[in-house]
């Protein structure tokens, strides 16, 4: 209670600045902002949640820790800031894959989990913080939204392939479909340059091999 009580009084007389989570920023405030996520993105993925630190994270960036704090709280702050935001981009990007519904079935999974894969691949952090990060419920709620969209995009491509099926059972497929690649992608977000393609290629395999016998024998693939 004491030590409270003194950095109450220092901060009024010294006249420092504290995280306020209301406070509106100016355009080089969301740019110092978004300076900081990147510096944490880095440090994440070369640390990992658990060795990460805030005074890493100041440094990476070229600040001092209390101008980090002006911006987030504490460490946990900063990683469900960032998963949140890639959440939101991996989303964006998963909705804008083929919109005209103009790829046959096998071409579309394909091109969601290339589309999945990659982005993990080039943001390593994400999964990390993803699996060992206390997340916020706003990060919780844009983690299960792209989730959801994953889910969406495949059962879309079963109704489309095969109407007789159910919302019901499209979905619960698509739900499969999702649990299976997060399985792998466990592995493959440590893989070796060397074993990785075995990887990828796995993936492909046991996501269209669950789901090819609820197609039409006319449009599984022949291959």
């Amino acid at each position: 209670m004491q030590v409270f009580t003194y950095v109450c009084k220092f901060c009024e007389n010294h006249n420092v600045a504290v995280f306020d989570p209301n406070r509106k920023r100016n355009a080089r405030g969301e740019q110092r902002q978004q300076e900081l996520l990147h510096a944490a993105a880095t440090v994440f993925a070369r640390l990992g949640y658990h060795e990460t630190t805030t005074n890493a994270i100041a440094a990476e960036a070229g600040v001092s820790p209390a101008t980090l704090y002006q911006f987030f709280p504490n460490k946990d702050a900063i990683a469900s800031a960032l998963t949140a935001s890639y959440a939101r981009e991996m989303a964006d990007a998963e909705r804008a894959l083929d919109p005209e519904f103009s790829l046959d079935f096998h071409e579309a999974i394909h091109a969601l989990l290339d589309l999945c894969m990659r982005y993990n691949r080039e943001k390593p952090e994400f999964h990390t913080l993803v699996l060992n990060a206390p997340l916020s419920d706003d990060a919780r709620h844009e983690k299960h939204q792209l989730g959801q969209v994953f889910v969406d995009f495949i059962a879309e491509r079963l109704h489309r392939a095969q109407p007789n099926l159910s919302r019901a059972e499209r979905t619960h497929h698509a739900q499969i479909a999702l649990l299976i690649f997060r399985g792998i992608l466990d592995e493959l977000t440590t893989a070796t340059r060397t074993t990785r393609p075995r990887l990828q290629q796995a993936m492909h395999d046991a996501v269209l091999r669950y789901l090819e016998p609820l197609l039409p024998t006319s449009k599984r693939n022949k291959n």
